[in-house]
């Protein structure tokens, strides 16, 4: 759905009615004067369900965008035949207003009210009243770019416009909800979304599922604006504050009444709901899981679009409701009238009581939570680039690796996730920039109109900005002490595949000497069958032994939890020393994130099975590891097998947990 507008860009309005007669021309009234429509405008009448006291009427500028406008502004409009002349005009608004309009009261209108929203053609009349554009909205959609053409779209639209007879909806909408228990019962949802994380290939499918689900989505938008009598345009593409976002042209569904208006609003997820339940007929003649996955994303992209908070589709859905278009731009005149011995402000006033209700209500409830959603961003800022700066490390280090072993699917997959994890700080630094602007002007302004108010705000911004670097760390606090000492000893310098490693530390009176393993395998005892593959990436294992610092073994990846998703105790690496071994150290090259808790373990079989691990002996470990770390141990325990045990996998990306061994260095005795 359009982020913005019915088709991504604010709606405009005008100021309240004009009453005739109360300006007088800009200057000697020029009777003859022939003013006309400004290319490409269309009026397309009167708003239908309107949530205003008077009705409103609706003309659409070149660049799709609907302005609202006056009973007497449309009626002047109406009039720009490219033939009649002011008086003319004039003459026959007042016939159809049923009061006095003179022709310098249409020259006034044309001047100062339409021509600075570009209804009016020519330049003589481009002049706003005071000036100054309004300053561009934070919450709307910017870059437009068309993917579909409208000509095309409208044949799309045609083709799908019988998806939206009564018969037709009814079938669907039943079959998604057979479909959704019957997928609920069998119980494949969560077999469903392990599978996918732990395979790149299937993550990258179904996020390709979802992308089509989203143009899709953008089809039904188009077929329900067509079902209904109006005209769709472009499909197209575009950025919402920093995130990418389609949208399709319905703006000529304003035409429609309520009903139609809605029934375009929903189009989009009523499409989305089809594309599940074609989904769920192919997994059932096919049992192919990862399609069990997409159908569950789809629904989420369901649930996000009918959010009424930002400009997705149950804000459009809100607004057609109560007949109120533009409820972000009444959300400071609510605010206001709401402040006791204030008059109401005209956009409130000039609302019916059940628009200006609804208005009220989700206003008190979407500023407290984008003010509470805000100031946790601000004074979560240093924690939120600390984990953007790890995971950003740990994503670019896993991308090298994976393309560096020609394991493309993972890359690709970890080079959306690096997309999926910079996109939102982008938004989120964009968002943080705009308010700061906006309330900078507005404090700006308010100083100019009231000097009093000029040493109230600097002592707030001046307590603010204290409090945040006290909060941020960056102030001392008394009583506080500020720590200067060295991080913990067993924190591993992260640095990746460093060309030598650590030297280990000698136990006196022990000769030791660096240990070849035999062979190295994934060492997975309590994998739950039916949950995961059980081998630990078992393939993988020889890139540990290589000493290539480019190749690496990797855990499987875990959902959810770094303590292996919940699935199990721990799992691992075992390497077969070919003999009985005593350790005096194991220098390993872990990936840089930290956050890996690590014992290493010495025994005599490797058989892949529970009872076996309590044959190991645990001679070393450590906790919260990374980058490269050396294992001492001073234990005379020996074995052939060397088990290197995770029971803590460190970050791997969004809600993704993986361990991974670039390189490993075995000192000890026969």
């Amino acid at each position: 759905m359009p982020y913005g507008g019915k088709d991504g860009s604010a709606i405009a309005s005008t100021p309240e009615i004009e009453q005739p007669g109360r300006h007088a021309a800009l200057g000697p009234a020029t009777g003859a004067y022939v003013p006309r429509l400004a290319e490409g405008v269309e009026l397309l009448g009167e708003y239908e369900g309107s949530g205003l006291t008077q009705a409103t009427y609706l003309a659409r500028i070149p660049g799709g965008q609907v302005v609202h406008l006056s009973r007497l502004l449309y009626l002047v409009l109406s009039g720009l035949d490219g033939g009649r002349t002011v008086d003319e005009i004039a003459t026959r608004v007042t016939a159809a207003f049923g009061r006095p309009v003179s022709a310098g009261n249409v020259e006034y209108l044309l001047a100062k009210k339409l021509a600075p929203l570009g209804l009016v053609g020519g330049g003589a009349h481009r002049d706003s009243a005071d000036g100054q554009a309004p300053a561009p909205a934070i919450l709307t959609l910017r870059f437009h770019r068309t993917l579909v053409p409208a000509p095309a779209v409208q044949h799309l639209a045609l083709l799908f416009a019988p998806l939206f007879s009564p018969l037709a909806v009814m079938a669907l909408l039943a079959s998604l909800v057979a479909s959704d228990v019957w997928l609920v019962r069998s119980g494949q949802l969560d077999p469903a979304l392990r599978s996918v994380v732990l395979d790149p290939v299937l993550t990258l499918l179904v996020l390709g599922l979802a992308v089509l689900s989203m143009l899709f989505h953008e089809c039904g938008h188009a077929a329900a604006c067509r079902y209904g009598g109006a005209r769709p345009g472009r499909i197209g593409m575009g950025i919402y504050v920093a995130w990418p976002a389609f949208f399709t042209n319905v703006t000529d569904s304003y035409r429609l009444g309520r009903a139609g208006r809605i029934r375009t609003d929903l189009g989009g997820v009523y499409f989305n709901a089809i594309f599940a339940v074609v989904l769920a007929v192919i997994y059932l003649a096919t049992g192919y899981l990862p399609l069990v996955a997409a159908i569950l994303v789809i629904h989420l992209e369901i649930v996000g679009q009918l959010l009424p908070s930002l400009r997705f589709d149950g804000y459009f859905i809100l607004t057609d409701l109560v007949g109120v278009p533009d409820l972000f731009q009444r959300i400071g005149p609510t605010l206001r009238s709401m402040i006791p011995g204030q008059p109401a402000d005209p956009k409130v006033s000039s609302l019916k009581r059940r628009a200006r209700v609804t208005l009220t209500a989700w206003v008190l409830v979407v500023v407290p939570l984008f003010t509470a959603e805000l100031l946790l961003i601000i004074v979560g800022i240093p924690g939120i680039a600390r984990t953007f700066a790890q995971s950003l490390d740990s994503e670019a280090h896993a991308i090298v690796a994976q393309f560096g072993q020609v394991d493309v699917p993972a890359g690709l997959a970890s080079a959306i996730s690096l997309i999926l994890l910079v996109v939102p700080v982008v938004g989120l630094s964009c968002v943080l920039f705009l308010t700061g602007r906006a309330f900078l002007r507005a404090a700006i302004a308010a100083n100019r109109r009231h000097p009093a108010l000029r040493l109230p705000t600097m002592a707030v911004a001046l307590l603010g900005a204290g409090g945040l670097a006290a909060y941020w760390g960056l102030l001392p606090l008394p009583g506080h002490a500020v720590s200067h000492s060295p991080a913990p000893s067993h924190v591993a310098v992260q640095r990746r595949a460093p060309a030598r490693p650590i030297r280990p530390a000698r136990l006196a009176g022990t000769p030791a000497r660096v240990l070849t393993p035999v062979s190295a395998h994934g060492f997975d005892p309590l994998a739950s069958p039916g949950n995961d593959p059980g081998d630990e990436n078992n393939d993988q294992a020889q890139y540990a032994i290589d000493a290539n610092p480019a190749t690496a073994w990797q855990t499987q990846y875990y959902l959810g939890s770094p303590y292996l998703a919940g699935l199990k105790a721990g799992t691992g690496l075992i390497l077969d020393m070919g003999r009985p071994v005593r350790l005096s150290s194991v220098t390993i090259t872990f990936g840089t994130a930290p956050g890996a808790d690590v014992a290493i373990e010495v025994g005599n079989d490797n058989t892949l099975a529970p009872a076996t691990l309590s044959a190991f002996t645990t001679v070393a470990g450590a906790d919260g590891i990374g980058g490269t770390y050396t294992f001492t141990t001073s234990s005379p325990a020996t074995g052939r097998y060397v088990l290197i045990w995770f029971t803590k996998l460190p970050p791997a990306g969004a809600d993704v947990f993986q361990a991974e061994i670039f390189n490993l260095v075995v000192r000890g005795s026969d």
